[in-house]
């Protein structure tokens, strides 16, 4: 095998790979070695098949297919590690010769940038006390008792507490907002679930009644769009239900699971709320020291991963918008903005979030902390089998090497900041 290669910039180079006859030789028996443990032939036992019978069963084409594709993957892998490249994606791969003596191709990799980190024997967070009040504890079961209740239809006027349904539009400017308008829509009186105001305009009025009011939305409203602006309704109230709470007593602690009293259900309940504050807590630890990291060290913020960081907030953005039964593009014409737009108002977090990406692996590199091949081989294999399990994925569409990668990457992070954990945390 040989390899040679061409800067193309500051991330980028040009791998180009050739491997030889004895090479691709290799490359065909290895591909049969795994097809025979793998394949199942009539006559075989599993993982006994003879060559021959592989060659027949399958078809020389696809062991040729299997053998080109291992070739150029383990080919690269070894230029990578032999360059001691830090390889953050591979892409524009081109075969440029391939016969049964030779194999020609080249690929384009982009690296990360150089980190230096030195040592951080001196970097030390405090981690933040951690203490549960009795008025969580009482939230909590207030939560799960709502989670209980029964409804009971009623004629009285609407109070708080209780469940209604309304139809409403909202306009702002005298323009109906995109999505603002809904028929029957359910929300419990009291519970600020709702644009702050909205809720107590409901309080005394009875099923069918209608009401017109208008109600200034916060200035630091979410939706940036109407924030500061008023906001005109209509509304009509469709159903009013009084909520039926259970009582809070022993046996409503015994209904929700194995709980003699109500006393072990408030024990429970705490414990399990000092479990979350104390994984927020180590998060918030994790995340301080990788800041300080990038700020003490001057991590860059490379442009081309700050472009990919700005895609993936704005995938993720498109993905919760979808949740709610709204379109991107309907969002970014409502608020009068492009994606580039946003792109420009999200750039600094974007940089910021690199940042810390790259103080991560920073880490990682310095401490030579990596994902051992056992480990990703055998969650590979259980993601792999659960998605044989599912019948609505199609084999073909499983790309097994990116799953991989994946796992490599998520097992290294995960090592890496068990580290910084144990190491900078106290």
């Amino acid at each position: 095998m040989n390899s040679s290669s061409k800067k193309i910039n500051d991330s980028e180079l040009e791998l180009t790979i050739e491997l030889g006859k004895e090479d691709l030789d290799g490359y065909v028996t290895m591909t049969e070695d795994k097809l025979s443990r793998e394949v199942e032939v009539k006559g075989f036992r599993k993982g006994k098949v003879s060559k021959d019978a592989i060659r027949k069963e399958i078809g020389a084409a696809r062991i040729l297919e299997e053998a080109l594709d291992l070739a150029m993957r383990d080919s690269l892998a070894k230029v990578v590690v032999a360059e001691r490249l830090d390889v953050v994606d591979t892409t524009d791969l081109k075969i440029i010769e391939n016969t049964p003596i030779k194999l020609l191709f080249s690929v384009k990799v982009t690296v990360f940038p150089v980190i230096k980190i030195g040592p951080l024997d001196s970097l030390k967070i405090k981690r933040k006390e951690i203490s549960i009040e009795d008025s969580e504890i009482g939230d909590a079961i207030k939560s799960l008792r709502n989670s209980r209740a029964s409804f009971s239809d009623s004629d009285d006027p609407i109070k708080k507490n209780d469940r209604v349904e309304v139809d409403y539009e909202v306009s702002c400017e005298g323009k109906t907002l995109e999505g603002g308008v809904s028929k029957n829509h359910p929300l419990v009186v009291g519970s600020n679930s709702f644009i702050p105001g909205f809720e107590d305009q409901l309080l005394g009025l009875k099923k069918d009644e209608e009401k017109r009011f208008s109600i200034e939305a916060p200035v630091d409203y979410y939706k940036k769009e109407i924030a500061g602006k008023q906001l005109d309704f209509v509304v009509k109230i469709t159903r009013i239900q009084n909520v039926v709470l259970p009582e809070l007593n022993d046996e409503f602690a015994s209904s929700l699971g194995k709980f003699k009293d109500l006393a072990e259900l408030r024990e429970n309940v705490k414990a399990g709320l000092l479990a979350e504050k104390k994984d927020k807590e180590k998060q918030r630890a994790r995340l301080e020291v990788l800041k300080t990291i990038s700020e003490k060290f001057n991590i860059p913020a490379p442009e081309f991963m700050v472009k990919q960081q700005l895609e993936a907030m704005i995938k993720n953005f498109d993905g919760e918008l979808h949740k709610s039964g709204l379109e991107l593009g309907l969002y970014l014409a409502h608020i009068n903005k492009t994606q580039d737009d946003l792109k420009n108002d999200w750039k600094g977090e974007a940089e910021k979030q690199v940042r810390i990406l790259l103080a991560l692996h920073g880490v990682s590199k310095e401490n030579n902390i990596f994902a051992d091949d056992k480990e990703v081989e055998e969650a590979t294999a259980e993601v792999a089998k659960s998605y044989m399990a599912d019948q609505r994925v199609d084999a073909k569409d499983i790309n097994l090497d990116a799953v991989r990668d994946n796992i490599r990457m998520r097992i290294q992070n995960d090592k890496t900041l068990d580290w910084i954990e144990r190491n900078c945390v106290e």
